[in-house]
Parts: C-alpha cells; sequence; structure tokens
C-alpha cells in the first residue's frame, strides 16, 4: 500500500481496491475542500495527530468529524488486515475481505480511545482493528473445521428455521422434526467435541428414518394441502437431506461479504459506509454461546491472576497505578506529582503491564498447557490496559445505584 505522506490526503481519501488488493487511494472532494479551508487557516499544523485529535475532540458535536476520521484510519484498518490475513491461511478470506470487516467498526474504536492514556490513535486503532478481525477469522475457521454433521450438531433449532426461511422454505416443520431425529440418534462420543462428528452409519441412517416416521404424524399440515413426509423413508435419500441442510446452514452462518468500494464518491448522497452498523454474524453467536461458559470460567481465572501479581509489585508501582488507573491523572500531572520525569513515567507504566502480562503467560503454560505463542495469549498485552481500568475503577457509591 502506498502510504499517504500529505495530510490533506490523509483526511480526505479513501482506499480502492482491485483484485482484492489495495489500487489507489479514491479522493472525496467535499472532505477535501473542507481540510483545505482548514489548513489555510492553521498553515503550521502539519501533524496527522493534531489533526486526529482535532476532529477526535468534535465527535460529539460535528456529523463531518466521523467522515475524517474514517478517512483517516483506513491506513491502520489496512495494515492491520494484511499482517492478520497472513496468519489464516486456513480461511480463504482477502484482504480486502479483512479490510470490510474490520472497518465497520470504527465508530465502537472511536468511543473506546482515550488520548488521556498517553496513546496515538492510529496505533490504537490497528490494534483494536486486528482483534476484530481476528476474532472474526476464528469464527470463520470454526465454520471450515467443522463436519457437516458436526455443524448440524452444534446448531440451535432457531438457527436452522431462520436459515431455511432466508432462503425460500416455508414449511419448515419437516426438516426440522428430520434435524431433531438426526440429533437424537447421532451423538458425539463421550469427552470429544462435535465438531469433527463423522457420517452417519447405515444403522443410524434407518433409525432416523424409523424415528421420523414415528413422530410425522405429529406435523402441522402444509398450508397448501401438499404435505409428504416420504422424504426419510429411503437412508440415501435422508442422507443427502441432511446435507443439504447442513449446507444451508452453512451458509447462512457464513454470509459473503459484500464489498464496500462499489461506491461511486457521489457528494450528493450520504456514505454509505456511515450506514453501516457493526452487529455479530449468526456464526459469532452460535460460537459465542457455545464457548461463552468456558470464556467466563477462564476470565475469572485471570482476573485472580492479575490481582496477585499487583500484590507482587513494589510500593512505587503500585502507587504508580492508583494515580494512573485510579485517580485518573495524565502522566505529566503524575511526573509533577513524584518528581520524575515524564519518559519515565510512561516507561515504568510498560514495564508494569510487561510483568502483568509475563504472570498472565506463565499461568498459561502451567496451568491450561497454553503456549506462549498461541493464539489464545497473543492479544493479552492489548487488553491488560483495559483490565486495569476496570480493576482500579471505584466501586458504586449507594446513592448511584
Amino acid at each position: 500500500m502506498r502510504p499517504r505522506n500529505d495530510i490533506l490526503a490523509v483526511f480526505s481519501t479513501f482506499i480502492q481496491f482491485a483484485d482484492d488488493r489495495f489500487e489507489c487511494w479514491m479522493p472525496m472532494p467535499r472532505l477535501e475542500q473542507r481540510m483545505r479551508q482548514l489548513l489555510q487557516q492553521h498553515p503550521t499544523e502539519k501533524s496527522d495527530v493534531f489533526w486526529a485529535l482535532h476532529w477526535y475532540r468534535l465527535l460529539d458535536h460535528s456529523p463531518q468529524a466521523m467522515e475524517h476520521l474514517w478517512a483517516y484510519l483506513q491506513e491502520p484498518c489496512y495494515r492491520a488486515a494484511d499482517q492478520v490475513t497472513r496468519r489464516f491461511p486456513m480461511v480463504q478470506y482477502s484482504v480486502a475481505d479483512s479490510f470490510q470487516i474490520a472497518i465497520v467498526h470504527s465508530p465502537r474504536i472511536l468511543r473506546g480511545y482515550n488520548p488521556d492514556y498517553g496513546s496515538k490513535l492510529k496505533a490504537y486503532a490497528h490494534t483494536a482493528f486486528g482483534n476484530y478481525i481476528r476474532d472474526q477469522l476464528r469464527q470463520q475457521q470454526e465454520i471450515h473445521i467443522s463436519s457437516d454433521w458436526g455443524l448440524l450438531r452444534r446448531l440451535s433449532q432457531t438457527q436452522l428455521n431462520e436459515a431455511l426461511l432466508a432462503v425460500g422454505f416455508i414449511h419448515t416443520a419437516p426438516l426440522l422434526l428430520l434435524w431433531q431425529c438426526f440429533r437424537a440418534v447421532c451423538t458425539p462420543t463421550p469427552g470429544r467435541s462435535a465438531r469433527g462428528l463423522s457420517d452417519p452409519s447405515e444403522d443410524q441412517l434407518h433409525a432416523i428414518a424409523r424415528r421420523f416416521q414415528q413422530l410425522s404424524h405429529q406435523l402441522p399440515p402444509n398450508p397448501k394441502g401438499d404435505e409428504d413426509h416420504s422424504l426419510a423413508s429411503d437412508p440415501q435419500q435422508l442422507k443427502q437431506e441432511l446435507i443439504q441442510l447442513a449446507t444451508i446452514a452453512r451458509n447462512y452462518l457464513n454470509p459473503s461479504i459484500t464489498s464496500l468500494n462499489q461506491r461511486q464518491y457521489d457528494d450528493s448522497t450520504e456514505e454509505p459506509i456511515n450506514t453501516i452498523a457493526a452487529s455479530e454474524t449468526p456464526m459469532a453467536q452460535l460460537v459465542g454461546n457455545e464457548t461463552y461458559a468456558e470464556q467466563q470460567k477462564q476470565i475469572q481465572q485471570i482476573n485472580t491472576v492479575l490481582t496477585a501479581a499487583i500484590k507482587t509489585l513494589s510500593a512505587a508501582q503500585q502507587t504508580l497505578l492508583t494515580l494512573y488507573y485510579q485517580e485518573k491523572l495524565t502522566q505529566s500531572t503524575i511526573a509533577q506529582k513524584t518528581n520524575i520525569q515524564q519518559y519515565k513515567v510512561s516507561r515504568q507504566l510498560q514495564r508494569i503491564r510487561q510483568k502483568l502480562l509475563l504472570s498472565v503467560v506463565n499461568w498459561g503454560q502451567t496451568t491450561v498447557h497454553i503456549s506462549p505463542e498461541c493464539d489464545v495469549l497473543e492479544n493479552v498485552s492489548d487488553v491488560i490496559h483495559e483490565w486495569l481500568q476496570h480493576h482500579y475503577a471505584p466501586e458504586p457509591s449507594e446513592d448511584s445505584k
């Protein structure tokens, strides 16, 4: 990708893709004109950091601020997409796909950013975009590594029904019953994940067919009056019906990505990207529901590890954390209060976070046998800062409850 060195371009151009790779920077005349006027009023301000903070502070007061920040965040989003997709060869997502997954989270990223903590918006956004992309690609890996039968086992009835309705089925009851019969007969080996569930045997197919025939009389009548429950009479026909259900469900859970680069930059209409709301895909909800209990257990364990690690810090280090995270003092204020140089405050905070990270890595190795290179620990350093914010947040008073 060719970087933008001109401040005018940084806040008024957007990436144009060709063959799923960066092609050029597409200018938006309206944003370009506004930035040119501001640069003429402030000719000495040539720093992208200055203008990023300028627009960030106007987010709640000016709708134009979000447009300029969308432009500004194009580069960190692209770089994050390029880096992360290289690490997920099993998921056939291009850089353009990953970019589009992440860029829609820009409003959420901007809400989570706080310049008082010393990080630059571009660096913060690069990390946050990478986290969003990694989460999505891991979920897509879950789809690709699940067999058809494993995916059918993991589905909820609501999800399957929605998938059938989405492709045009109106009377879904017979297919839902067939799926229920499959789930009753084909169960994973105890202690093993359903993800890799193998094909049902002939005996299991016959058992599913018999079960379906026994229960089919309970089905509600077809509104069109042409109800036919013979689909499960032949085991091989039944198997094909189940495979079709898995295909429908897989396509529903993993919808194709519509390119955001089809926009012809017409200033007379609203930016399509501004109308996109970030939302969870059905697969994200499925994976999230399935792993929620285990995630909560691990989060609780990590909280215990980090709380214990803080107690091992020196009194000076604990005081520094209290001033920065609990009292919300800036680094410059802390430097004045403790009579040390500001760069040393920043360096000490970084060392403390690294020490806390090391405690989590050691816990992961000795307790749950996670290697330091594992994806689970890869982004722990990115969230230590956020954890400290919550840890030192004051308890709500009785009046505020």
